[in-house]
């Protein structure tokens, strides 16, 4: 009987603990919710866990769910983890920041940049200078740049940040990655340049930036194909003008055994295919 009720005083007091824990974690929830700094600040003063998740949300999932910036802020610069995106504190400002496209998400990521944090990488090996040159913002490129960042850093997909901003097609940004000594010529797992995706997207304005830095107009993807044989296979007529500007060879065949000339002609691009004969094309 002693035994019976030893067990049961220590089980009442351990539930005791248990409840008084998941209140407390219950009120810092709701301290954020209602956006009470001073609240926050003085539970993350005394407690250690700010990851425990109520309802599949962790604390900072509940800050940038209910608008909470400063308070994100707060928990990413302390360790804060999302349940629902499983990013580096950086990254996952910069994420929210680009979802979100509103001021306070940039505010968090100008109040958590830092030498270390633009460092880190996520699972597939982007640097934050990858999600903000991905976005073509040009003043989230700005904010990570301001710290000693590798701009020629490859992900796990052979993606430069350069070449991310270029799929992005925004010059501003192409020009100031280029301009911190991002290498024009990496290409992607697929043998695919900065070159070859703006004309890819027919983004004049960065192809002809790219063109003007020394680009290699005639580069090859691993299937050997050239950006003038996606210009001519889409009916990109000014990329097709552009690249002939610059030396593309008209003769380069594929791994099919495709030119230039013949998938323009397989598309019925009249205007490329007189671009393409005028210099030669056979």
């Amino acid at each position: 009987m002693k035994k019976v009720m030893t067990l049961f005083v220590i089980i009442s007091l351990l539930s005791g603990c248990f409840s008084s824990k998941e209140e407390k974690q219950q009120r810092f929830i709701q301290a954020i919710e209602q956006g009470n700094v001073q609240a926050v600040r003085e539970y993350m003063k005394k407690e250690k866990n700010i990851n425990f998740k109520i309802k599949n949300e962790t604390p900072l999932d509940v800050a940038m769910r209910t608008g909470q910036y400063d308070i994100a802020a707060q928990l990413l610069k302390a360790g804060g983890k999302s349940a629902v995106m499983s990013l580096p504190p950086l990254h996952f400002a910069l994420a929210s920041s680009l979802a979100q496209g509103n001021e306070e998400n940039i505010e968090i990521v100008k109040q958590i940049v830092n030498e270390q944090t633009v460092r880190e990488k996520d699972k597939e090996n982007n640097t934050p200078l990858h999600i903000a040159a991905g976005s073509g913002n040009v003043d989230l490129v700005q904010l990570v740049c301001q710290y000693d960042v590798d701009v020629n850093a490859v992900n796990k997909h052979g993606e430069t940040p350069l070449l991310l901003a270029v799929q992005a097609g925004n010059v501003d940004v192409v020009r100031f990655l280029y301009e911190r000594g991002a290498n024009v010529e990496i290409a992607n797992e697929a043998g695919e340049t900065p070159l070859y995706k703006a004309v890819e997207r027919n983004f004049i304005d960065v192809a002809t930036y790219l063109l003007e830095k020394g680009a290699d107009v005639n580069t090859k993807t691993n299937i050997k194909k050239t950006p003038l044989m996606v210009a001519a296979e889409y009916g990109y007529d000014e990329l097709v003008t552009l690249l002939l500007r610059y030396g593309a060879d008209v003769h380069v065949k594929d791994d099919t055994g495709n030119t230039a000339l013949s998938l323009a002609q397989y598309w019925k691009h009249e205007n490329i295919i007189k671009q393409l004969k005028e210099k030669g094309a056979k």
